[in-house]
């Protein structure tokens, strides 16, 4: 039977213009176009990356591993930045690397970053999402929330936080924008606690060159101690990815998707330590680094991994330098104009699981807002004067003393 009617060429036709669409929006990707001066609000951004781990890693066990994002610690800080004032919104702008931009110009840059950043690969998946929760009976500046609202798309909620189910709802707000991987960020919320500014990040994609499974087999690790355990090895023949040197480590880049995103890694020399390599780290080397990268096509040998990690950033985030923000000095008069509020934690989780396939993380940062102190339960339990005015002339009506309640004449 001959298929050479017009019909069936029609249909075809438009069946292969709809495969054509389909295969294409597969492979649909963009590159981020930035300003020079949002230019050098990444790089920035960078510097402040490499001053977070390595106050972080200082205080870990060189046998833990750990896992930040920067970009969701800084957005988080951010928003929480246009509620500050005085010293405390200037120490926050030198530790984050805010100091050489205006509070417009970081908030446009995160922005566009929140806008443009889950549009530019289409083989990879990559969500953020802000919220700000604050107690139903505290008063919150409109500008402050109508900053954050625009700015960052923040989802803003009065809630009743002496009710359990308020933090039921927050943290369901954290497992769904994290897609069930950091399910929880809030264990209890206490009486001082009037507002939570939060980030969520996800990202998923595969590798660009995936890792056949049936490759995989146990080999040996080494720990830093000089100890070894097994662990399960992916490994591929032909992986494109970009190599760089130095004199303390090699560097490889193995690209996700469409080649947008990728994971760089760092291993060290032989001999090499780690933590020297990570203390010595910084902006200025990882661009020398990125710049050094150049494309090569081999067998890849590396472990899967796939672990949590939680940490309270209000000592690391002192010690970079913004530690009046967490003092009853801290002044956040632009969220409440009168004042008495300091940040009370800042916590951050991530995930992270490293296959065959690809890599899946999240991260979430919450920063607790909370009273300077609690206002001491008042009790009326000694002789007293009274006073009954007229409050807008300040005119007294009566007034009075009270030296025996019990008496009544």
């Amino acid at each position: 039977m001959k298929h050479n009617s017009p019909l069936f060429v029609l249909i075809t036709l438009v069946i292969c213009l709809a495969s054509c669409k389909k295969d294409s929006s597969k492979d649909k990707f963009s590159v981020l176009k930035l300003t020079a001066k949002e230019q050098q609000k990444a790089e920035a951004d960078n510097k402040f990356t490499f001053n977070l781990l390595k106050q972080v890693a200082a205080g870990e066990p060189t046998s833990k591993n750990l896992m930040l994002s920067p970009l969701s610690v800084s957005i988080a800080v951010a928003m929480t930045s246009n509620g500050s004032n005085g010293q405390t919104l200037t120490d926050i702008r030198n530790a984050m690397q805010f100091k050489d931009f205006t509070e417009a110009e970081v908030n446009s840059y995160y922005q566009k970053l929140i806008k443009s950043l889950p549009e530019l690969d289409s083989r990879a998946k990559l969500h953020m999402a802000n919220s700000i929760w604050y107690r139903n009976n505290f008063s919150v500046l409109p500008s402050f929330l109508e900053t954050n609202k625009t700015n960052y798309q923040a989802k803003v909620s009065a809630l009743d936080f002496a009710s359990p189910n308020s933090k039921n709802t927050i943290n369901s707000w954290v497992n769904e924008q994290t897609q069930g991987k950091i399910p929880t960020i809030i264990d209890q919320i206490s009486n001082d606690m009037v507002m939570y500014l939060i980030n969520a990040v996800y990202f998923k994609s595969a590798w660009r060159s995936q890792f056949d499974k049936s490759n995989t087999a146990k080999a040996a690790f080494k720990l830093a101690d000089g100890a070894t355990v097994q662990t399960d090895f992916m490994q591929g023949d032909r992986i494109d990815l970009r190599v760089a040197v130095d004199q303390n480590a090699a560097i490889y880049e193995l690209p996700y998707g469409n080649d947008i995103y990728s994971m760089v890694i760092v291993l060290p020399k032989v001999g090499v330590q780690l933590k020297d390599v990570v203390e010595n780290i910084d902006a200025n080397k990882w661009k020398i680094w990125a710049d050094g990268l150049a494309k090569t096509n081999t067998s890849v040998k590396m472990p899967k991994f796939k672990f949590s990690y939680e940490k309270t950033l209000n000592e690391t985030l002192a010690g970079l330098g913004m530690s009046n923000a967490f003092s009853d000095q801290a002044n956040f008069t632009r969220i409440n104009a009168n004042g008495g509020l300091t940040i009370s934690e800042v916590k951050h989780k991530t995930f992270l699981d490293v296959n065959e396939e690809g890599t899946e993380a999240a991260a979430v940062t919450s920063v607790g807002v909370a009273l300077t102190s609690l206002p001491q339960p008042i009790v009326i339990d000694r002789p007293f004067m009274f006073a009954i005015r007229e409050r807008h002339t300040g005119l007294i009506l009566f007034t009075g003393l009270v030296n025996n309640p019990t008496l009544a004449n």
